[in-house]
């Protein structure tokens, strides 16, 4: 799986140069968009032994960068910083592996949560409409590359709570995202934008451990973020 996100990953940052690579002709279509997104997000798995236990929130806070290669089309590229994570259970004793304490196991049922927070490269497709009055609607996809900068888990039920999990989570990933939403102009060269992105990982982020009680499974994230920018 480390040579097919590395490939991924090299392909991204390919992309993102070539986007944000500074053109004569086109220097006047860059255009820039800060954030500061809320996020909701919760674990999947393509197993039955585990179970989401609900969301947690958090934030996607950055810059991203949008060139213009027609009037309402643009390759969109940037980097921010996400905090995300979820709740999971196992249906079986889970066992986990931290550097300060001697393995815990989970019981059946009980919850682990996971604390993210990743640097996010994305890199898409943006599509939006001729301005009508002082709106714009867009829509956007593309992929993402994840770089983990911290990983910690709670164990409620064992008094256990932001513990290193660097044994435990990947520290890369990648996946996709498609949203949507509105710019509405200032008038000073400026727009507020609002909308909606789903995003969801194409691989594992939880290491599947064999020395200890760990039933292999693919949990990826999951999230939804309202996007909250300026754009100029």
């Amino acid at each position: 799986m480390k040579r097919v996100i590395n490939r991924t990953v090299s392909r991204t940052m390919i992309l993102v140069l070539m986007a944000a690579m500074p053109a004569r002709a086109v220097a006047q279509e860059l255009v820039f968009v800060v954030h500061a997104d809320p996020v909701i997000s919760w674990i999947g798995s393509n197993e039955s032994e585990y179970a989401s236990e609900g969301a947690r929130a958090g934030f996607d806070i950055g810059l991203n960068v949008l060139h213009y290669f027609a009037e309402n089309y643009a390759i969109s590229s940037g980097i921010s910083i996400i905090s995300a994570g979820g709740r999971q259970s196992a249906t079986e004793n889970h066992t986990m592996v931290f550097n300060n304490l001697d393995p815990p196991t989970i019981p059946a049922g009980d919850e682990m949560k996971y604390n993210l927070k990743y640097m996010n490269i994305p890199i898409g497709i943006r599509l939006q409409t001729n301005q009508v009055g002082y709106l714009t609607y867009y829509t956007d996809l593309g992929f993402d590359v994840r770089l983990l900068l911290k990983s910690t888990v709670d164990l409620p039920t064992l008094q256990i709570f932001s513990e290193n999990a660097k044994n435990e989570v990947f520290g890369m990933n990648a996946g996709w995202h498609i949203g949507g939403g509105v710019e509405y102009e200032l008038g000073i060269d400026a727009s507020l934008i609002a909308g909606l992105t789903y995003a969801q990982d194409f691989f594992d982020i939880t290491k599947d451990l064999k020395d200890v009680n760990q039933h292999p499974d693919r949990s990826g994230l999951r999230m939804f973020r309202i996007r909250l920018g300026l754009k100029f």
